[in-house]
């Protein structure tokens, strides 16, 4: 009696890199925008900083510091617009390897690793900020700055 293995899903891995791709772009559009913005114009800081570090933490800043903290993305705009062209071709380079015939799921798989590996670069940019800034603040202004994080997280789990 031989044991049959399971079918191959051929359609897991295109669907994956779609939707990293798709990840990808949305993480790309808003960090475009708050560049081509900027801070000092509203606070605008909230959606483009968090694909950076993450809508609680720029959420629990007072505004003052969240626009403290965009003038410090802006700073280093050079840096993450190098990281969102890398996206960008890697981006490219993903399609083509969707479009192959005969596909390659291992050029596909390095592929998304390399975009993992940039956005986690771009991740560590927006922590370091972060952390620069949590620096500038008073013991009272950090533990308030907790209570607001751990009040929005809270409230996340509800949801």
């Amino acid at each position: 009696m031989s044991e049959q293995s399971p079918p191959k899903r051929r359609w897991v891995m295109p669907l994956l890199a779609v939707s990293l791709v798709v990840n990808m772009l949305i993480v790309g559009i808003v960090a475009g925008f708050f560049i081509a913005n900027g801070p000092g114009k509203g606070d605008r800081l909230e959606g483009p900083a968090r694909s950076l570090v993450g809508t609680p933490f720029i959420r629990a800043l007072e505004p003052e510091n969240r626009r403290a903290l965009g003038r410090e993305i802006l700073r280093d705009e050079t840096r993450l617009r190098e990281n969102r062209s890398a996206l960008r071709a890697r981006f490219e380079a993903l399609l083509a390897a969707l479009k192959a015939d005969p596909f390659d799921p291992d050029a596909v798989q390095s592929i998304l690793r390399e975009q993992r590996d940039i956005a986690l670069r771009r991740q560590n940019i927006g922590e370091a900020l972060l952390v620069d800034q949590l620096a500038k603040l008073s013991p009272e202004e950090r533990a308030a700055y907790a209570d607001r994080l751990a009040r929005d997280l809270r409230r996340l789990r509800r949801e």
